[in-house]
């Protein structure tokens, strides 16, 4: 099985694990020329940006790890291309999580990162 697939089977397993616990997936491989979010969900009062990171085993480093500084900025910019683009959403606060997923189990990091881009849409 190729990695894009096994990316896509872990995204919808954790997408349904997050609806399973209240969260209203909204988005799924959200794309556009700055990059890829994984997940948008609403929670709360929160528009929840979430990476899915898979490994099979902690040999390459642990999931949560592979989300750097310069993915938390790529992420960020594409949350503000999609917030400028969907108006209904500024009222909510925004959140990024990563799901790290090892072998079988997931983790979700809630709040694991702040903002890291240049400028707000509003």
């Amino acid at each position: 099985m190729n990695r894009r697939k096994i990316g896509s089977e872990y995204e919808n397993a954790v997408a349904k694990a997050l609806e399973n616990r209240g969260y209203r997936v909204i988005e799924r491989n959200f794309r556009c020329r700055i990059g890829e979010i994984d997940l948008i969900a609403l929670y709360d009062r929160y528009l929840v940006f979430v990476e899915v990171k898979y490994r099979k085993d902690e040999k390459k480093g642990w999931p949560q790890e592979a989300v750097d500084r310069h993915k938390q900025q790529v992420i960020s910019r594409v949350a503000d291309y999609y917030m400028f683009h969907h108006p209904e959403y500024h009222n909510y606060q925004i959140r990024f999580d990563v799901a790290a997923v090892l072998g079988t189990k997931w983790k979700l990091y809630e709040h694991a990162f702040e903002y890291q881009g240049g400028k707000r849409w509003n």
